[in-house]
């Protein structure tokens, strides 16, 4: 009986693939000047991302947080390019831009945050989502809701 069961089960994990696909995250700050100091809501979802698509079974890797003036126009922006460069070097299939929107008026927490995924080598977007909380919640709330949302994400990487 043993002996036909290890075959057995060998043969299972052939038939299914296991694959993981690269990703790699931008998160991107606007409506904060330069003097401003650094937002704790912009490394909760650096660190939200990595840690859903990690768990999910991929190969995650990021980009140093990136502020803006404000928001860009086109939907890859610009000044996102020499990252997306960086990234494609490493094997990069997926490229993932978190755009944080913060009020002028210097409060703590993004009031819109617009998520955006592309397919690396055609700069092709495959999604885009708004994510909006502004209800007040602690840190950790805040957290386990931003990953919720996070989770929504990684249905679209293939």
């Amino acid at each position: 009986m043993k002996k036909i069961i290890f075959p057995v089960l060998f043969g299972i994990f052939l038939v299914f693939p296991v694959s993981a696909a690269t990703v790699s995250f931008l998160v991107i700050e606007t409506g904060l000047s330069d003097e401003t100091g650094d937002r704790q809501h912009s490394g909760l979802w650096e660190s939200g991302l990595l840690d859903v698509f990690f768990e999910a079974g991929h190969i995650v890797s990021n980009a140093p947080i990136m502020r803006l003036d404000s928001k860009p126009p086109e939907k890859f922006p610009e000044e996102a390019i020499f990252e997306l460069e960086n990234a494609l070097e490493g094997g990069v299939e997926y490229f993932i831009i978190a755009l944080l929107e913060y009020p002028e008026k210097g409060e703590l927490k993004p009031r819109n945050v617009v998520l955006r995924i592309f397919r690396s080598t055609t700069l092709e977007m495959i999604y885009e989502g708004q994510y909006a909380d502004n209800r007040p919640r602690t840190i950790r709330e805040d957290f386990d809701s931003l990953k919720r949302a996070a989770r929504g994400l990684v249905s679209y990487i293939k």
